[in-house]
């Protein structure tokens, strides 16, 4: 591709109108960038950069391995604010293969939480289910963890499904100070008897994705 400096660069936030690039700005919250460049009349392709805000007090700890082939970035994977769209080869999904997802959340400090929520994957013909049961906990010392809001959400993730979907599991309203959050995610295991992958002894896959706490 050819570049030519001297060509005006337009650019937009999100949905408001594009602008003439004139001089530096500042990005201080999630937003959508586009941009393209004009010459002699004629747009270049546009670009699109999405930007996500982290906060920097979070950190996580995983008791349980993800797939290296799956790691959607890292360990910081389910905290950096970016979604997993629903092709899992997209490198946003974090893959478990045969095991549940035990991942606890530090807030940096005890915080008043309202709402945790977190998204699964559901690609059964990539063997990828949708965990059975999610469990929700917090604690303020570390140690000693209560179930918060309702009791475990339980899924019927063994059904048929020829669809590719995602599954927002939320926990909430809560309303109480934690400055720990923990989430588990039971995986289904041996594939179903009805699963291709079932003869050969298939394992299932739970990909997740943003636990989000509010």
């Amino acid at each position: 591709a050819n570049s030519d400096n001297n060509a005006p660069i337009f650019y937009k936030l999100d949905d408001q109108g594009f602008k003439k690039y004139e001089q530096s700005f500042v990005i201080n919250k999630p937003s959508l960038l586009e941009v393209y460049s004009e010459k002699e009349g004629k747009e270049s392709a546009r670009i699109t950069t999405k930007f996500y805000k982290i906060d920097p007090d979070l950190s996580i700890k995983l008791e349980t391995d993800y797939a290296n082939q799956y790691n959607a970035g890292g360990n910081d994977a389910l905290i950096d604010g970016i979604l997993g769209a629903k092709d899992f080869r997209t490198g946003t999904w974090q893959g478990y293969n045969d095991t549940d997802l035990i991942a606890t959340i530090d807030l940096g400090s005890l915080k008043l939480v309202n709402l945790v929520s977190v998204n699964f994957l559901q690609d059964q013909r990539s063997w990828i289910f949708y965990p059975t049961e999610v469990q929700c906990f917090g604690s303020k010392n570390g140690k000693d963890f209560v179930p918060i809001a309702n009791e475990s959400v339980k899924i019927e993730a063994v059904n048929p499904s020829e669809s590719i979907d995602i599954k927002e599991v939320s926990f909430g309203p809560i309303d109480k100070e934690f400055r720990y959050i923990k989430i588990v995610a039971k995986t289904v295991g041996q594939l179903p008897e009805w699963h291709l992958g079932y003869e050969h002894n298939g394992r299932s896959w739970l990909f997740v994705d943003e636990i989000r706490i509010n």
